[in-house]
């Protein structure tokens, strides 16, 4: 069976004071903001699935193969 998705994807800080997410693009050093409230109101009464995930860097090793 076909399905339509409508979909959002924002990548950036969340203020939930402010329901907004802030994206910083470093090519041209400009914050856009978005508004999940108003995002979420796109949705009101309809079937939804949502993920949420906070990406964070890992630290690496050094020298895992020098002999000790």
């Amino acid at each position: 069976m076909a399905k339509k998705v409508h979909a959002y994807s924002l990548k950036g800080e969340y203020y939930h004071e402010q329901m907004v997410v802030a994206e910083y693009d470093k090519k041209t050093e400009y914050t856009s903001y978005y508004s999940i409230k108003d995002i979420l109101a796109e949705f009101n009464g309809k079937p939804l699935s949502i993920t949420i995930k906070e990406e964070d860097d890992v630290p690496s090793i050094e020298q895992p193969f020098s002999e000790e």
